[in-house]
């Protein structure tokens, strides 16, 4: 007997649109209780979503508080504290940024913020707090176009942001 109940979508559109993005029904779809994280400091609230598709919660040990693939995706209050030194933008995309959507960081290449669709929000992200409603390519097309055609000695272009094959 062919059991598809329990079995998550197979087409990636939709698992991606059936992701889970608030922290209570993660912790709930897990079996997680209140008392198991009381100790965690998760944060409900945090600043980067939350976005947990169905294949990778199937992958997470039900019960599990201290499971590494729930740490992966779950905030947590400590993630807020400033530390001297730190910065929002630790590679630093926006001091190589050339025009919005375009990031020359490096001879040779260049990096294309296509899309801010990811499939999965991790906590580690080193974008999570990069503008992309102000980086989008599609926005400034032309004008990365001409940018790229007057640079010769770029030979390599990226295709970034969030995951590029999401993009249509």
């Amino acid at each position: 007997m062919n059991n598809t109940r329990n079995q998550p979508p197979s087409n990636w559109q939709q698992q991606l649109s059936n992701a889970i993005t608030d922290t209570a029904t993660l912790l709930k779809a897990l079996e997680i209780t209140p008392a198991q994280v009381r100790n965690m400091g998760i944060d409900y609230n945090p600043g980067f979503p939350l976005k947990v598709p169905q294949s990778y919660l199937s992958r997470i040990n039900k019960g599990q508080a201290d499971d590494p693939l729930l740490r992966q995706v779950l905030a947590l209050e400590r993630e807020r504290i400033s530390v001297q030194g730190e910065s929002n933008d630790p590679v630093g995309d926006l001091q190589a940024r050339q025009l919005a959507g375009l990031i020359h960081k490096y001879r040779g290449r260049a990096l294309l913020i296509v899309s801010a669709a990811c499939g999965i929000h991790c906590r580690y992200c080193f974008r999570k707090n990069f503008p992309y409603s102000e980086n989008i390519l599609a926005n400034n097309l032309e004008a990365i176009c001409d940018y790229l055609m007057q640079a010769p000695e770029i030979d390599e272009v990226i295709l970034s942001g969030g995951d590029p094959l999401s993009y249509s």
